[in-house]
This record gives C-alpha cells, sequence and structure tokens, in this order.
C-alpha cells in the first residue's frame, strides 16, 4: 500500500528542496482540493487564500488556526511495461535525490534563537508545530545579581512555547477553576503580534515601556502577569478575546494578590490593565478606583517612593530595575491624579510630592526611552490640577481673591503650556491634557459662589467671563480631539477617555444645568449646537465596531446610539423627527397652522435618567449605563 511521506509543514526548507520535492509529488499522483483547509471543509464554504501566506481569510478574520486539509493520494499509474512496480526500489531513488541535493546545499551558521518575522506567519500556530523552535538560553546563575529588595522576579524554568505559560497561569487559578480553553490556545507567535501593538500604544501611557529587544519569550519567562496585560490591552481587535482575557486576568491577579505576592511584575501588569480599562470595563468587576488603592499599597511595600536619586559617577551605573521602577510609581500618580478628577471630593491614594518631580527629572536626563522626555511635563500638569482643587476647594471666595487666584493658575499654565510647545507638538495625549488642565481650572473656578458678589460691581461680569471661557476651553478640547488620527483612537488610555467623556458632559451641564446669569444665554451661545456638532464630528472619526456579530456594545459605538432611552451623547426620534436631547422642539404644525411659541420639552426633561450632574456619569457611559 501506497505510504506517503511524511513532512513538516512548518520546518523552513530552501527553495532548490522545495521545488523537488513538489516535483517529485506532481510525478506521483494528483492531490485533491488542496486550497480548502479543514475549517472551510467543515463549514462547506469557499477556501480563500489570504495575503498572509498558510492561512486562508476566514481564519485570518477569526484569528484561528488554519489546518491545511490533507487529501488521499490517487495512486500512481505505473511506468514499466507491465512490469509490477518495487516500492522499495523507488522510495530508495527519491532518498538518493533528496541526498544529492542536501549535499550541494552549504551549511547555514547556527542563527540566534529568535521568533520568525510576525508579518509573514499567521496569528495562530499549531503549538505542535513550535517544539521543533531551539529552546531558550538559561542565563548562568553567575550572571544573575542579587539586590537587597529584588523587585523582579528570578527567571524561571525555560519554556519552548506558550503551553508552559498557560498551564503556569493555570496552576496559579485552580483553585478557581481552569482557564478559558481559547487563551489557552494563544500561540508565541500571537503574542508576539500583541506585543508590537502594544509597543505602538505604549506613547499614550508612558509609565510601563519596553525595550525594542525584549521579546514575547522574555515576558513569559520573567514577567507572566505583565504579558497577560499587555495580551488583554492589546487585543482590542477581537471583542470576544479581550473580554476572555480580561475575565481571566481579574482571577490571576486576585490569586496572586491574597497570595501576597509582590513584585513589579504585579504592579506594572495591573497599571497596564488599568490603563486602558475602558475597553474591557465589566460593571460586576472591580472598580478601578479600589485597582488604584491596590497599586498604592503595593508602591509602598516595594518600596517604590524611596528609591534612591543620588548622582552617580559616570562609572557607576544605575540599575535598570530602579528607573522601571521610577516610572511605574509615577504612572500610578499619574492615573490617580487624573481619575480623581472624575470623584470630587474623595482623596487620592498618591499625591504629589517632590519625590515625584525627581523621578521624572532623573528618567528625563538619562532619557533611556523616547517618552521619558513627557515624564517632567505630565507630572507638572497633574500637580498644577492638584493646585486647582486646593486653591477652590471651600467653594466660596471673595470676589478679588479669586480673581487674582484665577489669575495666578492661568499664569502657570500658560508656562508649562509654552515650556512644552516641542513635545505637544508631536505628542497628542500631551496636547490633550494640557488642554483638559485649562478646562478643570475655569470649571472649577466657575463654580466658585463670589460672597460679595452684590457689592462689588465687577463681580457678575467676572463670573460671567469664567464661564465663558470655560465653554471656549471645551470647544478647544474637542476641536483638537477632532484633529486625532482616525486609526488612534483605539490605543488612547482611560484618562483621555476620561477628559473626553468630561469635556462632552461639561458642554451638556452648561446647555442644560446652568444657573441664570446676566448676558448668558445658551441659546444664543449655540451651546446645543456645538454639542452635537462634536458628538456628530467624533462619532464619525472613530473606529467603527469591530464585530458586527457581537452582542455587547463596542464603546465607539455608544457615541452612535439612537433610542430615545440609551445614552448621553445622542439623538433620539420621535414624531418621525429628530430630536436633540438638549434643545425644545416646536410642536408640528396641524393643517399648515402654526402652534404659536409652544414648544415640546427637550428629552432630558421627559427622561429622568437622563442626568449629567451625578458625579458617576463618566462612568455610567463607559460601562454602557446611561
Amino acid at each position: 500500500m501506497h505510504q506517503p511521506a511524511e513532512t513538516d509543514r512548518e520546518s523552513p526548507r530552501s527553495p532548490k528542496l522545495a521545488s523537488s520535492i513538489a516535483t517529485m509529488e506532481a510525478r506521483e499522483g494528483r492531490i485533491g482540493n488542496a486550497f480548502a483547509c479543514e475549517r472551510c471543509r467543515k463549514h462547506k464554504v469557499r477556501c480563500v487564500p489570504s495575503d498572509t501566506a498558510n492561512i486562508c481569510q476566514r481564519c485570518q478574520k477569526a484569528r484561528v488556526e488554519c489546518i491545511e486539509h490533507v487529501a488521499r493520494r490517487r495512486p500512481a499509474k505505473s511506468r514499466s511495461d507491465g512490469q509490477p512496480p518495487n516500492r522499495m526500489r523507488d522510495f530508495d531513488k527519491k532518498l538518493d535525490k533528496l541526498s544529492a541535493i542536501v549535499a550541494t546545499m552549504a551549511p547555514l551558521p547556527t542563527p540566534k534563537p529568535t521568533l520568525p518575522l510576525v508579518a509573514t506567519l499567521p496569528s495562530q500556530v499549531p503549538e505542535a508545530s513550535q517544539t521543533s523552535s531551539p529552546p531558550l538560553p538559561v542565563p548562568p546563575a553567575s550572571a544573575t545579581q542579587v539586590t537587597k529588595n529584588p523587585i523582579l522576579p528570578a527567571p524561571g524554568p525555560v519554556s519552548e512555547n506558550s503551553a508552559s505559560f498557560w498551564e503556569s497561569m493555570n496552576d496559579s487559578v485552580s483553585c478557581l477553576g481552569r482557564l478559558d480553553p481559547i487563551i489557552r490556545s494563544i500561540s508565541l507567535v500571537h503574542m508576539q503580534m500583541l506585543l508590537d501593538t502594544y509597543r505602538r500604544m505604549v506613547d499614550y501611557f508612558p509609565f510601563v515601556t519596553l525595550p525594542q529587544d525584549c521579546s514575547c519569550r522574555e515576558l513569559v519567562l520573567r514577567r507572566p502577569i505583565l504579558m497577560f496585560s499587555v495580551l488583554t490591552a492589546a487585543s482590542y481587535d477581537s471583542v470576544p478575546l479581550q473580554r476572555t482575557l480580561s475575565r481571566e486576568f481579574r482571577k490571576v491577579a486576585m490569586v496572586n494578590l491574597m497570595n501576597g505576592e509582590k513584585s513589579l511584575d504585579l504592579f506594572q501588569g495591573l497599571l497596564v490593565f488599568i490603563a486602558w480599562h475602558h475597553h474591557y470595563m465589566d460593571a460586576q468587576a472591580v472598580s478601578i478606583p479600589i485597582l488604584l488603592q491596590i497599586c498604592a499599597g503595593l508602591a509602598s511595600d516595594l518600596s517604590l517612593d524611596k528609591i534612591s536619586v543620588q548622582v552617580r559617577s559616570p562609572l557607576q551605573k544605575e540599575d535598570p530595575r530602579d528607573r522601571e521602577g521610577k516610572r511605574a510609581y509615577l504612572g500610578c500618580y499619574y492615573l490617580a491624579s487624573n481619575i480623581g478628577l472624575v470623584e470630587p471630593g474623595r482623596n487620592r491614594c498618591i499625591t504629589y510630592s517632590t519625590t515625584l518631580r525627581n523621578y521624572a527629572s532623573d528618567l528625563a536626563a538619562a532619557w533611556e526611552v523616547k517618552t521619558d522626555a513627557l515624564l517632567p511635563i505630565m507630572i507638572d500638569v497633574c500637580q498644577f490640577m492638584e493646585d486647582v482643587d486646593e486653591t477652590f476647594n471651600s467653594h466660596s471666595e471673595q470676589a478679588l481673591v479669586a480673581r487674582s487666584q484665577v489669575k495666578r493658575l492661568a499664569d502657570k499654565w500658560d508656562q508649562i503650556r509654552s515650556a512644552s510647545k516641542l513635545q505637544a507638538h508631536d505628542y497628542r495625549t500631551l496636547q490633550w491634557l494640557q488642554l483638559a488642565a485649562r478646562i478643570y481650572l475655569y470649571k472649577q473656578a466657575a463654580a466658585v459662589d463670589v460672597v460679595d458678589r452684590e457689592s462689588t460691581p465687577w463681580a457678575s461680569g467676572f463670573q460671567l467671563s469664567l464661564r465663558v471661557t470655560c465653554l471656549r476651553s471645551i470647544e478647544q478640547f474637542l476641536d483638537n480631539s477632532m484633529q486625532h488620527p482616525n486609526s488612534q483612537f483605539v490605543f488612547i488610555s482611560i484618562v483621555d477617555w476620561l477628559n473626553l467623556v468630561s469635556s462632552l458632559i461639561g458642554l451638556s451641564k452648561l446647555a442644560l444645568h446652568s444657573s441664570p446669569m446676566p448676558g448668558w444665554d445658551p441659546a444664543e451661545l449655540q451651546i446645543a449646537g456645538s454639542f452635537e456638532y462634536f458628538r456628530s464630528q467624533l462619532s464619525s472619526q472613530m473606529p467603527q465596531p469591530r464585530d458586527s456579530q457581537e452582542s455587547n456594545e463596542d464603546l465607539f459605538e455608544r457615541f452612535r446610539r439612537g433610542s430615545p432611552n440609551s445614552g448621553t451623547f445622542e439623538l433620539a426620534t420621535g414624531s418621525g423627527r429628530t430630536v436633540s436631547l438638549l434643545q425644545d422642539v416646536s410642536l408640528p404644525k396641524i393643517n399648515g397652522m402654526s402652534n404659536g411659541n409652544e414648544k415640546l420639552p427637550s428629552l432630558w426633561k421627559i427622561n429622568p435618567s437622563f442626568d449629567t450632574t451625578s458625579n458617576d456619569v463618566h462612568w455610567k457611559f463607559l460601562l454602557g449605563k446611561v
């Protein structure tokens, strides 16, 4: 019986060798439909090859393994004159031909164990095919430096593929059951693709950076929890996969925390998980403020606020782990400072200190990563917003004192802005942060109750100018947001998203809930029209839904909804007409007759759930509850 020779479809093969084998196979017999993979045959659909080798379009879109169908070979017709074929003789001839071809090839030097190019391989590769890859080199024991307070785990056992990584994650959550089989099928090649995606995202949260020579194999080996969170944040193009990873990451993080683990790996993993948490927020999951409290506790236990910042001699190099610890500590403060703005009255888990400023300056001077130059500016902006909070914390002030404080803070903002024009031009997230800080200044100042307004002639005009400046600051921020490239909206961090949501909410508050004031007319200022314009423009620029079959609503889709009882940023349809949520509309004409000045009330007056004055409206929007 004819036995076809077994070949390894993943093994490297020279063009000459592949051509010779293909010629012999063609002579031996015709193979059946070689273009249909097993998945397409199972669903009885046409299998269309994709631009990537060895994967069809359906498997590429589903991000699953594309298994080639091995068809039965038809027995080749004997070319002898009626003589029975000698199978062993034919097989020996093929071996002789292959040996001659291999002998003519020059031996290649042994390559350094690296991953294959991501662009030429599918996202899913069967684990069995990866066992032939060279093992990772084990660092000698003498090369490992033992520090007094190690904040990175020591290298563990060597892993040749991702199976051992997922098994280790599975063992850590064994008390809660096994990991979802969907994520356990993620291969090293898929991990490397997601890691490359994360490197493009990190400009929007430059506090957990990864060197270019750091591969996914190294992260799997030394920082498994950080690797898990990176996979979660970078899987935005597959909603089901990202939500599955998010759910399983919570299990792993919770078990490690309850077991008392204190490592930089866990700390960085939690920061990355929070930084892009708006993509996979879960109403039943732990809240972000609680996660930040946990991060603050870990930072204290790891003594990240006490890393030495003394100047070293050129011969004395700083430990790279110290720089990572400083960056991570700054990232925890950055998140706590900005997320705390949407919850006024709650104390931040980390407040500004000279240690933070010294860390930022030290990292900017070393300039190990290009985004290190942004850190001092970002910390200055966060300290500026804390200053605004402390200045207007009493919510009542005399007119002269309020005016002098606003001028002081406005001058301080101008100094920060002018000193960082070059960096803000290169990094959009820095522009957003600075413009959001200006909005926060005038929003807080406009909310101050001027106690001597009646006795001060210019007090009313001063308050009116604050409110108008706040409106113009919001419009400037939203106009700047529309200049952002469409493809980059999926990369922005939760701080940028909260600033975007807060600006739109602030605009709606000025249209709906602003107190009467001489000279202030929302209709004349066309605030409602500005609201609808910016909402519509941003909706058209944000990414479209990534999976039409997904029942759960996409984050960007919340800007496009049209039902009367759903979200804040939308238009609603009533009586066959498109009605704004913010504006009262005239009653329809009956038999061509006008109804005078009577108007239908706007929908926010009818629907009590439409309340933009609550402090948790930002979280409700991100969760899809409003």
